[in-house]
């Protein structure tokens, strides 16, 4: 089986989407049977595919080449791009499948379509959605759950948001669990202190990995932190790791009206050779979200066993089972006493960070691997 995997999501910084791209290649690669190319549009000349960090054993390949990518985008019309489909069937390069592993597809002939549909975030909060990726994903995530052969979602709660919302049929959709990298793993203090003290993080701190927007609920974080350290003489601080994606000013004014700025620091975008440093240093991990359609840093928190404490709502309890503390993500009393719970009974912390290892197990990419394969063999049945 020849398949053309959307590797578009590689020429961005590296995200959670990406991060899917690049390990779902590399354990596809290993598969005997399958021959897997990671497909590109053409943005610009001239074209410079992405340094991966895993070797690539079938070179990338340009697709769309007549037709750049920007102007595709620009129509926005999902019904005009009949007139110009991928055809899978010609050239040099032949593929019997086509993976859209972000969110949406493409119009494809002779050959099949996938597409993974991660979460519909944009539909459920609109209000927490940056308003370039609200037009994008309500025009083009509609049409390709339609079009596509068939869909794979990172967890049953989109799989239930896909049949609600976009009227699909429950067995056009496949559950697929994301994991996390392998190298999110246990680390010696000589290996992890270098790299905290490069960032200048004191040596106990909370720590939260993500996109600094509305959907993450780090002002109701920050507020719960703020109440903590009103009751309860703590000395760790909160380090905020991540970019700053929209609508972020107001945590921001919140953190300086309220005299914060010493005791939360916000470190920026960081690679992953440096974050798996952050996780081990870091004195338990917190994802306050109010929806995700996974949530991969809890899986790379769990992995380096770091104690989680998470939302208990949309997808987060799929994955955190009950190896962490879930918490309503607008309780934040209920925030402070979590944190306070693991930040001072050492037997619980010692507890939840065993559980943490153990939950890590539980998920990985030749799994992922493994059921998507079995996907395109039903797709290829059909």
């Amino acid at each position: 089986m020849n398949v053309f995997l959307d590797a578009q999501p590689l020429l961005g910084s590296l995200s959670g989407i990406s991060r899917y791209v690049e390990c779902l290649y590399q354990e596809l690669c290993q598969v005997s049977d399958v021959n897997v190319t990671l497909a590109f549009n053409r943005i610009v000349k001239p074209f410079h595919p992405p340094k991966l960090t895993i070797d690539v054993h079938n070179k990338p390949i340009l697709m769309n080449k007549r037709y750049p990518y920007s102007i595709i985008r620009r129509l926005m019309k999902p019904n005009l791009l009949y007139t110009f489909p991928f055809d899978l069937g010609l050239g040099k390069d032949k593929a019997d499948l086509f993976h859209g592993t972000n969110f949406t597809h493409f119009p494809v002939v002779r050959g099949k379509s996938v597409v993974t549909i991660h979460d519909l975030a944009f539909m459920r909060f609109p209000d927490s959605t940056s308003k370039r990726i609200y037009q994008h994903h309500s025009r083009w995530v509609p049409y390709s759950a339609q079009k596509a052969d068939r869909i794979i979602a990172d967890s049953m709660q989109t799989k239930n948001d896909i049949i609600e919302l976009l009227q699909v049929s429950p067995d056009k959709i496949d559950v697929i669990h994301l994991a996390a990298d392998k190298k999110f793993r246990p680390l010696p203090e000589h290996e992890y202190r270098p790299i905290t003290q490069k960032y200048n993080l004191p040596e106990k701190y909370i720590l939260f990995v993500g996109t600094v927007e509305p959907r993450k609920n780090l002002l109701g974080l920050v507020q719960a932190y703020e109440l903590l350290k009103q009751n309860h003489p703590i000395t760790e601080k909160l380090v905020i790791v991540g970019a700053r994606g929209w609508k972020y000013t107001p945590i921001f004014e919140w953190i300086q009206q309220h005299h914060l700025e010493t005791d939360i620091i916000f470190t920026g975008y960081i690679e992953d050779d440096d974050l798996v440093a952050l996780y081990n240093a870091a004195t338990i991990f917190v994802l306050p979200s109010i929806y995700e359609g996974f949530g991969i840093p809890i899986l790379e928190a769990m992995q380096c066993g770091i104690p989680v404490i998470a939302s208990n709502v949309s997808s987060i309890p799929e994955v955190v089972g009950e190896s962490g503390i879930l918490v309503d993500p607008h309780y934040h009393e209920g925030w402070a006493k979590a944190m306070l719970r693991l930040l001072t009974d050492e037997q619980e912390h010692l507890h939840y960070a065993s559980l943490s290892l153990k939950r890590g197990e539980h998920f990985n990419w030749h799994k992922v691997a493994q059921q998507t394969l079995q996907v395109y063999d039903k797709v290829m049945m059909d």
